[in-house]
């Protein structure tokens, strides 16, 4: 598990990025780690350097260079149950036995298509994600083969009569044909399995789209089957990602699948590789998986995510979407969890502990939560204590407005409720409140040179037990509202 991440220098906008302890946090990253991250502050960036990680590729980090930098990119990690950092200097990378998973837009374009076109190497890719190892060694087994038979069949074309040449390519289609069926042996359940699983997924998210099967370019070269590519069904009509083919009865996903159905796709093959490989000793890396083309799955999206995090070894979720992000939080509030944000000062991005709820809060939903801080804590400073009580005015206010709702308006103040409650006979609801309006006067005195620039008030030095004395009379008036 990621404990720490320390340092990150001359990588994209983390240009010297060095963490420092604050008050409130020790920089200890959770089992469940939410990152809010507007665009252009460096949540790509963060998430390649977790995939750099997880593949050693230092191709990745490279390509995220800080523009301008002149000094290497260097990064420092610290990781559970390990004495020693996690460290990328002089352009390598540490050993280590994380297990990381990273899903990103580049996930799409690695595996499954570029432009909605599926190119060789997303082919080549997505052979070797569903294979691993395994399926690199029976391409290992076959392209001498294939190489020798292409060779001979050339040569062949040239001298058709030659009988040795026929001979030659029987003997080695014969080694082809052995190795193939251990090979369709061993990819055909594959296959099946990716095609349950992932169709399991597509139906949480989708109705009209299916995974029909996996398949390769026949009648071509035999190492089409080292590049295959997926064939759905949308509204029952076989689609691939392939270069317009009039003639061809196999319709394109391009014009079939909107953006939104393009990344859902991707999504769904993500999952599904996590169920196959379990996640239960992984750490799971999410760079926006929602995006505003399917915005209408984010419930479906949260939910699986959700489930996801409370059982890998840890999860990271970035996101440039506020709302997706509070609202994943709150799904996940039963997992341990801290909420972070990305920010940039103009010279570097950094991770910094963030209230993502708080930007959800109305203002005097704002002005309680700095009551509460005050109850809870305590303030120090002449400005920290005028900003307490200037809260105290819109807080009474609010709660006036929203037990009365039907009687007092959105746009008047507390001295004009005050008005109200004197003018109020008997039988009126605001009537009873007459018993604590000395109380509501006494308050908005008190509070009111902090509204108003008047007199020379806010000079004077605010004494902490009046200020003690007014927020219990604030608590205490509220009670009897």
């Amino acid at each position: 598990m990621i404990e720490k991440i320390i340092e990150i220098s001359n990588i994209g906008h983390f240009v010297n990025f060095r963490f420092q302890g604050t008050q409130d946090w020790n920089g200890l990253l959770k089992k469940l780690n939410v990152v809010y991250a507007p665009n252009g502050s460096g949540k790509t960036t963060l998430a390649t350097i977790l995939k750099s990680l997880s593949k050693n590729n230092l191709d990745l980090i490279n390509y995220k260079k800080t523009f301008g930098a002149n000094n290497t990119p260097k990064v420092k990690i610290k990781v559970s149950n390990s004495a020693n950092l996690v460290t990328l200097e002089e352009e390598k990378w540490s050993n280590h036995n994380l297990k990381i998973e990273v899903f990103d837009i580049n996930y799409i374009e690695d595996y499954l298509f570029a432009g909605s076109y599926g190119t060789k190497q997303n082919k080549t890719n997505l052979y070797k994600l569903l294979f691993g190892n395994k399926g690199g060694e029976f391409r290992n087994k076959m392209k001498p083969l294939i190489s020798k038979k292409d060779l001979y069949l050339k040569r062949l074309s040239k001298d058709k009569s030659n009988s040795e040449l026929k001979d030659k390519i029987k003997l080695v289609q014969t080694k082809l044909d052995e190795i193939m069926n251990e090979f369709n042996d061993y990819t055909e359940p594959i296959y099946n399995e990716h095609v349950i699983i992932v169709n399991k997924y597509l139906s949480k998210f989708t109705s009209y789209i299916n995974l029909k099967k996996f398949s390769y370019l026949e009648n071509t070269s035999d190492f089409e089957k080292f590049r295959i590519f997926p064939v759905f069904e949308v509204y029952n009509e076989q689609v691939v990602f392939a270069n317009p083919n009039p003639t061809s009865k196999i319709g394109n996903a391009r014009y079939s699948m909107s953006e939104g159905d393009k990344s859902t796709v991707a999504l769904c093959f993500f999952l599904a590789r996590l169920e196959v490989l379990g996640v239960s000793d992984k750490i799971i890396v999410f760079d926006d998986p929602l995006s505003s083309f399917d915005y209408s799955r984010r419930n479906a999206t949260i939910y699986q995510l959700a489930k996801i995090a409370n059982t890998s070894v840890q999860f990271i979720l970035l996101s440039h979407d506020l709302a997706f992000t509070a609202d994943f939080s709150d799904k996940c509030s039963f997992i341990d969890q801290i909420t972070l944000k990305i920010e940039n000062d103009g010279t570097t991005s950094s991770l910094n502990k963030y209230d993502i709820n708080s930007e959800f809060l109305t203002s005097t939903q704002k002005d309680i939560e700095i009551i509460k801080e005050y109850l809870k804590s305590g303030v120090n400073s002449e400005s920290d204590k005028r900003e307490v009580i200037r809260c105290i005015r819109p807080v009474l206010e609010g709660v006036f407005k929203s037990k009365y709702f039907d009687l007092i308006p959105n746009n008047i103040w507390l001295g004009d409720i005050i008005e109200l409650i004197k003018k109020s006979t008997l039988g009126m609801r605001l009537y009873r409140l007459q018993t604590i309006v000395d109380d509501i006067i006494e308050l908005n005195d008190y509070t009111k040179s902090y509204h108003h620039s008047t007199g020379n008030t806010r000079d004077l030095a605010i004494d902490n037990e009046e200020l003690k004395r007014y927020i219990t009379l604030l608590i205490d008036t509220i009670d009897k509202v």
